[in-house]
């Protein structure tokens, strides 16, 4: 028997008919199905106010549209697969579908007009019989009198007017409650959440928008090229290219489990620490998931043969360099040749793939990019054929070999969200200093409910922050800072190597607010090296003195490096590119409040960046 999914439902006829005490009790019971324990005296007194206003709302209305009494109401209907978030009241309307979210506020809070905006972007997304209807978004602050107005796409209105609001809709044709409960509801989950269900064996949410953005085409892909080398008992190197966000880790994580489900031996290799950390957690194994430079210590730097027939290394990209590995272990070979070599002496076949982000280089050593993986091939001392397959764009750099161009392995667009596809193209204009083109590329963001904001007071972005995902228990936001700058500590953003030494990535990511080291708490921050490959619903990016516009381009903070770079100010900005491009729902930039970082406030605002306020003034809205 499926578990309910809301407190209570039912028409406006039969809501109007129950008494308020059985529909409280129905609402305690749902929370206390969902959570384990009863709801908090708040929370009771808010569904008490909420379900009086409702009442009200509707016994005034049914006097000039009778129609009304056929709509549907639900009350806490919990979005699946979202860890409890929970919409106050949705009402099935002629045609169109109301969310109601209730504030005990007089005032328009910014992170309130957020919250419901995104529940209803999320039900026109995400749930199956909602995509062909007008989804409403409706902000109540139950403590306002006479307030009826539109700020952005969200109607914020005061409970003595909701009648009339409601009133203004066309006749139209009714909602089916029953069929619109038992529709799917299939959100792109996180990649970590996304690992679980691989490894668990269960159907992603949302695979048909995977599968239309080329993912599931692109393991198709792959699967068919080990299948060759296994059959036809050769080597073969194959890489799968993408914008950040597209689902290439995704890709490969995917690939590896399908593969070790039929009992080929795979293993998923990635030099990013922290995102090793995150996924074995997750997950509760080490079996899949490995640490690519302590895998090619042990096989690449000893005569070890490995056991796996399939390697993928995530952010192939960013392997080191033979310079950075004579540096860092004294030996006169880069990771690409060593990996070559390592494919060269596993017995009958071998099949490596290497996903490759863009603009994803942010270390000493990794500036080769995918042209370390065409040199290792050239010189490669073995008389071993490889077939290399690639996205179109990346065949020139295989000049002398026989290369097959595969066009599913290049992935175009970001899943993250599909309001959220112009991000890195936002990031990217911003970069280079294209401020007019970032402009219309936030413009468009902010009418798909993908706000990027800029403040200069900490506390309000992480008041923002909190009431934003207010009740959500799943949800993880944080603080990203460069781990390069020397102007964040006097703000409390301790970005320092020592500082971030101690944050347990797991627990970073992993735990929910309220937990030891979670995110979520804004406590401890997460720089490039720590959140490169991993994503947050909502990050608070703080600006650093190691990259700032000076009016005219942006400027790198001169700084000394252990080993020498060849492109020190491209590896700084792609490391801003990493910071801007890890968040799902909107992005808040704080820029530290002193005057060499304001040219740097102009250029955000310039590039469509809008100020974070507390409230959203009243005059202002249209």
């Amino acid at each position: 028997m499926n578990r309910v999914t809301h407190g209570w439902s039912g028409s406006i006829r039969q809501f109007l008919d129950t008494p308020e005490s059985l529909i409280e009790g129905a609402l305690q019971d749902h929370i206390s199905g969902l959570f384990g324990h009863g709801a908090s005296l708040s929370q009771v007194e808010a569904w008490i106010e909420e379900v009086y206003i409702v009442k009200n709302t509707f016994r005034n209305l049914a006097i000039s549209r009778q129609d009304c009494l056929q709509w549907s109401l639900i009350f806490e209907y919990e979005l699946p697969l979202e860890g409890g978030r929970r919409p106050d009241v949705i009402v099935l309307g002629p045609g169109k579908l109301i969310v109601l979210e209730f504030k005990q506020d007089i005032s328009v809070s910014r992170a309130a007009v957020d919250q419901v905006s995104a529940y209803a972007r999320d039900l026109s997304e995400y749930h199956s019989e909602s995509h062909d209807l007008d989804v409403i978004p409706m902000l109540v602050p139950t403590k306002a009198h006479d307030l009826n107005i539109q700020t952005e796409n969200v109607f914020a209105v005061s409970p003595n007017l909701i009648a009339s609001a409601l009133d203004s809709l066309p006749i139209g044709n009714m909602i089916n409650l029953k069929v619109w409960i038992e529709g799917d509801y299939a959100p792109l989950p996180t990649l970590i959440a996304a690992a679980k269900m691989i490894f668990k064996n269960e159907r992603l949410p949302a695979i048909k928008r995977a599968e239309s953005l080329g993912v599931g085409r692109a393991v198709a892909a792959l699967e068919k090229i080990a299948r060759d080398a296994r059959e036809n008992s050769h080597r073969s190197m194959a890489f799968v290219s993408g914008v950040p966000g597209a689902g290439k880790t995704l890709v490969g994580l995917q690939f590896v489990h399908q593969e070790s489900a039929e009992n080929v031996n795979a293993v998923f290799l990635s030099g990013n620490g922290p995102l090793v950390d995150v996924l074995s957690g997750a997950l509760k194994s080490t079996v899949f998931v490995k640490d690519l430079h302590s895998f090619i210590k042990t096989h690449g730097l000893t005569a070890k043969i490995p056991k796996q027939h399939i390697i993928v290394f995530d952010e192939a990209q960013r392997a080191w360099d033979a310079t950075h590995m004579e540096n860092m272990n004294r030996v006169q070979f880069s990771e690409p040749e060593l990996l070559v070599a390592i494919g060269e002496r596993i017995e009958d076949w071998a099949t490596l793939v290497g996903l490759i982000g863009q603009g994803q280089e942010i270390n000493t050593g990794e500036e080769a990019g995918i042209s370390g993986w065409a040199a290792a091939l050239n010189s490669s001392k073995s008389n071993q054929e490889w077939k290399v397959f690639t996205p179109p764009r990346f065949t020139h750099e295989f000049k002398t070999h026989s290369v097959q161009e595969v066009s599913e392995l290049d992935l175009t667009k970001s899943l993250r969200s599909r309001k959220a596809e112009d991000l890195h193209q936002w990031v990217e204009n911003l970069l280079e200093g294209n401020v007019s083109a970032a402009a219309l590329n936030a413009i468009k963001m902010s009418r798909d409910d993908f706000n990027i904001f800029i403040t200069r007071d900490l506390d309000l972005a992480k008041e923002y922050l909190h009431g934003r995902y207010e009740g959500y228990v799943e949800a993880r936001y944080g603080i990203l800072a460069s781990a390069k700058d020397k102007s964040l500590p006097e703000f409390g953003i301790l970005n320092g190597f020592m500082d971030t030494k101690k944050i347990k990535y797991r627990d970073w990511y992993n735990n929910s607010k309220g937990e030891a080291n979670s995110c979520a708490n804004l406590e401890s921050p997460m720089t490039e090296f720590g959140c490169q490959g991993l994503e947050l619903d909502m990050a608070v990016v703080a600006w650093g003195d190691d990259f700032l516009w000076d009016g005219v381009k942006w400027e790198m903070r001169k700084m000394r490096t252990r080993f020498p770079q060849k492109d020190p100010h491209t590896l700084r900005k792609n490391s801003y590119r990493v910071l801007l491009t890890r968040s799902r729902d909107g992005l808040v930039v704080f820029i530290p409040p002193t005057e060499k970082f304001d040219f740097t406030e102009m250029v955000l605002l310039a590039s469509g960046a809008k100020p974070l306020t507390s409230t959203i003034p009243l005059s202002s809205a249209i």
